[in-house]
């Protein structure tokens, strides 16, 4: 009954099968295994699977059970065509090439066969070549960083080229194969900055969505050693390694969602134990006085990215439930310190802001009232524990963590402000001979204020004794203080209004149901003003501009953090992307600003170019936006031309990332260093393997935008000659070329419909192709 019953399964499978239902098909399959035991049938089982595990690009599970079928009978020439092609797009080609060799054997004149066989065989050859090319460049590359008498540009070219080889899947296994880890760590203890940040970048791009090699790393480089390059006081080698430590993470937690083709997904042992480690790491590094204010920054921003849930929806908060038990003590500390008292920790201006925000995420992710109740006895504990009649030091302690808490769970820090003495100290510091006990007293009334059963506190016991510290403190930062407790609002009214000129503050969907039922109900329903259009709003922000409100935005943004609020940073913000949104007045905003010769002047271009290299995504984006901006320039095009660098090669990698917003700058760059010289449309070519492929997802991509950068880089390189050409001609662009200037150009599409057309154009000019009557 059951072989019988097997059958059916296997026939029923093979119907889904037809009809394209794989997934049933690969249910009725295995249904079936379980049930025969009969070995002929269970080989032709195993090869329909694989069959399906190949449509539903399933590779590891088409290569598995097409073995089972050889396994079974090893001249079952279905299931080694099945399992070649599974290996094929894991990118184990060798292998590969075995079966199809195999197949070719047992069937000679079978031209699929044969012609699979060329294919492969001249892909294992270009392998070879890249393989033997890479590890030649490692090579030398390492030669020239790890030699003391190595010139000055020579560094920085060898060093530039290993961070963009270690960015490219095929690059970073080089290197990790190639002893790459070990050779890095020699570039970190050689101490000279520009080696140490090579050395971490290039980490970092090969740590990037590969867990095993990301695992591996970790434990050759030590969680301690990475927390220590972290604690330095230089920013930018702080925050290379705090992005190392991110990729990391993104790794072993499965948040690195890039693909990579031709790999097979990586078998690690649980990742838990290192995740916990690192989290240990960073608390830990809160309250050493050995670490660096930066370094301290970085490591609340990854406390803040990684550990409280990113959608509320997902049950388990065990990372901020371990974080609360472990380290909200510690995060406690970092909120109250005080810079003018001798046992401060190394600040920096955001250290205490961050730590602010981290409780704020952190209380936000708990789930239930006990988990709040929980949170809140070790605040008031930790608070109550600090004050003490006998050292005013502690009491100042007490009342700027109060202070750093007002900053961030809202509820939370009205029950802190309940406690038994703390606005009576609060006041109470205020008459202190000491300037940094009133500072810290003022900038918790300004917090409480807001508050208002605490304001009528304020109003009765607390606004004879600031007009008075208003009159005798010669301290500036005081007095403003003592002036904003009442009112704080100046600022941000000033900062809303432009927002309401701009047109630039959140604007709420309108549901045509909503509406209606509004409308039925008789309640009022928002109308747009007429002067909110964008022909009136494109006025306003010409006039803004004309009368210089970019100087007053430089001046607003240097206020002193007591009136400058983060609400009112938002909203001025707000208003300057309200500004840059129209590209043809980025040049009067530029010329507010200081302009790109500023960038020349300071020689701050390696500095831009070193942040496209970043992991960041906000840094790299804002880096590439800005080169895209700078690429019109001659000085700029000239670093780009030279010989023996990776700068247009990392331009084109970054035309091939996920986020849309740096392909966009990334392809704008390019289109204008292509439109700009013939000499670097031979040279795109070049640079990577990848191009053509990069080129081909720009023209067809979903954003307008970025869809007619690439087609431009695609008229241009038709442009520069008639052999480059030919090469695109006779790839899948002339498909795109052709379909997209086969499109009916609405108002949104003219531009890429004409430009595609343009190209067809070129094409037609050189002969390549025909007009169609």
């Amino acid at each position: 009954m059951a072989e019988a019953e097997a059958v059916q399964l296997k026939e029923e499978g093979n119907r889904h099968f037809q009809l394209q239902d794989y997934k049933a098909a690969t249910e009725s399959y295995s249904q079936a295994l379980k049930l025969t035991k009969d070995k002929a049938l269970q080989a032709t089982l195993y090869r329909n699977r694989a069959a399906c595990g190949l449509k539903t690009e399933s590779y590891v599970q088409a290569a598995s059970d097409a073995s089972r079928a050889i396994d079974i009978n090893s001249s079952d020439i279905k299931a080694l065509y099945r399992r070649c092609q599974a290996l094929e797009h894991l990118g184990k080609l060798d292998q590969a090439f075995k079966d199809v060799q195999r197949c070719a054997t047992l069937e000679p004149r079978n031209q699929n066969f044969q012609e699979t066989l060329r294919r492969l065989n001249t892909s294992i050859q270009e392998k070879l070549r890249v393989q033997f090319s890479t590890d030649s460049r490692v090579q030398k590359m390492f030669e020239i960083l790890l030699d003391p008498n190595s010139e000055a540009d020579l560094l920085e070219k060898a060093a530039n080229n290993l961070i963009v080889l270690g960015r490219e899947e095929a690059g970073a296994e080089r290197i990790f194969q190639n002893n790459g880890v070990a050779l890095l760590l020699q570039l970190v203890d050689t101490k000279r900055p520009e080696l140490m940040l090579a050395a971490v970048r290039t980490l970092s791009g090969m740590c990037s969505g590969h867990r095993a090699r990301a695992t591996a790393i970790l434990h050759a480089v030590r969680i301690d050693r990475i927390c220590s390059l972290m604690a330095v006081e230089n920013e930018e080698m702080s925050l290379a390694v705090c992005n190392l430590l991110q990729a990391i993470i993104d790794a072993l937690s499965g948040e690195d969602k890039r693909e990579h083709r031709g790999k097979e997904e990586a078998l690690v042992l649980d990742t838990k134990k290192d995740l916990k480690q690192i989290t240990n790491h960073l608390l830990d590094m809160l309250v050493s006085k050995k670490v660096s204010g930066q370094g301290r920054d970085q490591a609340l921003n990854l406390l803040n990215k990684n550990v409280p849930r990113k959608d509320l929806a997902i049950h388990d908060n065990s990372r901020t439930i371990y974080v609360v038990d472990n380290g909200l003590r510690k995060i406690l500390k970092v909120v109250g310190q005080v810079p003018d008292l001798p046992s401060c920790l190394p600040l920096t201006d955001h250290t205490r802001m961050l730590a602010s925000i981290l409780i704020n995420k952190l209380y936000d992710d708990l789930r239930c009232d006990p988990e709040r109740d929980h949170f809140r006895k070790i605040c008031e504990e930790y608070i109550t524990g600090k004050f003490d009649p006998q050292d005013m030091d502690k009491n100042v302690i007490a009342i700027q963590t109060v202070s750093g808490i007002l900053q961030g769970p809202f509820d939370l820090g009205n029950q802190l402000l309940s406690l038994k003495g703390v606005m009576e100290m609060m006041v109470a510091l205020c008459g202190s001979e000491r300037e940094t006990d009133q500072l810290v007293a003022v900038e918790a009334l300004i917090h409480a204020s807001t508050k208002l059963s605490r304001a009528t506190f304020i109003i009765t016991n607390g606004v004879a004794l600031l007009k008075e510290l208003y009159k005798t403190t010669k301290n500036e930062k005081i007095k403003i203080r003592t002036l904003v407790t009442p009112d704080k609002t100046i600022l941000y009214s000033v900062a809303t209004t432009l927002v309401n000129c701009t047109n630039s503050y959140d604007v709420k969907e309108v549901i045509p149901e909503l509406v209606q039922l509004a409308k039925f109900s008789k309640q009022h329903v928002p109308e747009e003003h007429p002067k909110d259009k964008k022909d009136f709003v494109d006025m306003r922000v010409k006039r803004l501009l004309k009368a210089g409100v970019i100087s007053a935005l430089a001046c607003m943004v240097k206020a002193d953090n007591a009136i400058l609020t983060d609400q009112t940073k938002e909203l001025l913000a707000r208003v300057f992307l309200a500004l840059c949104e129209n590209p043809k007045d980025r040049g009067t905003i530029v010329a507010q600003g200081g302009g790109k010769q500023k960038i020349f002047k300071e020689k701050a271009l390696p500095d831009i170019e070193n942040y496209m290299f970043e992991n960041h995504d906000q840094l790299r984006q804002a880096a590439t936006e800005c080169m895209c901006n700078m690429v019109v320039n001659k000085e700029v095009q000239e670093r780009f031309l030279a010989d023996g660098n990776d700068r247009l090669k990392l331009v084109v990698l970054l035309c091939g990332e996920d986020d849309d917003k740096v392909q966009n700058a990334a392809a704008g760059a390019l289109a204008m260093l292509t439109a700009a010289h013939k000499k670097l449309c031979f040279k795109m070519t070049q640079v990577t393997t990848q191009w053509l492929e990069i080129l081909q997802r720009l023209c067809l991509h979903d954003r307008l935008s970025v869809q007619h950068r690439g087609l431009v880089i695609a008229y241009n390189l038709l442009a520069a000659d008639a052999e480059l050409a030919k090469k695109l001609v006779e790839s899948e662009l002339l498909e795109i070329l052709t379909v997209v200037g086969k499109q009916e150009p609405d108002e949104k599409k003219a531009a890429v419909v004409q430009t595609a057309r343009e190209c067809l154009i070129k094409c037609m000019d050189y002969g390549f192709i025909k007009p169609v009557s």
